[in-house]
């Protein structure tokens, strides 16, 4: 395991050393978890896991950016609110990384927030905090299953997952 405290790994399966030729190619990943909360972004990984989903985690949109260059995750979860910048903008910017992982936005304030800013940046799925843990892998290995992996997301005015939403407390 590599990084800091700002970093860190889940999986399943047995931690094999890579070999030097492995090494050069990025370790891809299923999910990168980008959570402020030590414990929240650790419970998620855990529950990933469990679901043998090899998983990274970052606390902010820095180290996000790295893990992202690094593994090549193919599902986002962003919290909105981070340290260094918002989810919105490390969204803007792992796109250019990650142009064809999907992106689930997490969020426990949603103001500012619409189904057009979300859809342009190509946010697949929102969630209401509390993040339902069962819904939510079951959104994730959704997406996982999708060739588009959730990049086409709602059309135009039809109303989409930000709108109908997916766990946590009502609006």
């Amino acid at each position: 395991m590599e990084g800091g405290a700002e970093e860190a790994c889940y999986n399943a399966r047995a931690m094999i050393a890579p070999s030097p030729s492995q090494r050069r190619l990025p370790a891809r990943c299923h999910v990168l978890i980008v959570e402020d909360d030590v414990d929240q972004c650790g419970e998620l990984a855990a529950c990933f896991s469990r679901s043998n989903l090899g998983v990274r985690m970052a606390y902010d949109g820095a180290s996000a950016l790295r893990q992202a260059a690094q593994h090549l995750p193919r599902v986002v979860l962003l919290d909105f609110n981070l340290p260094d910048m918002t989810g919105l903008e490390l969204a803007k910017q792992l796109r250019t990384i990650l142009p064809s992982a999907a992106f689930i936005m997490m969020s426990g304030q949603i103001d500012g927030l619409s189904e057009r800013t979300l859809q342009e940046v190509g946010i697949a799925v929102f969630v209401n905090k509390p993040v339902p843990l069962g819904p939510l892998r079951k959104a994730v290995r959704k997406l996982l299953d999708s060739p588009r992996l959730g990049r086409d997301g709602p059309r135009p005015g039809k109303k989409g997952w930000f709108s109908t939403g997916l766990g946590g407390r009502g609006r």
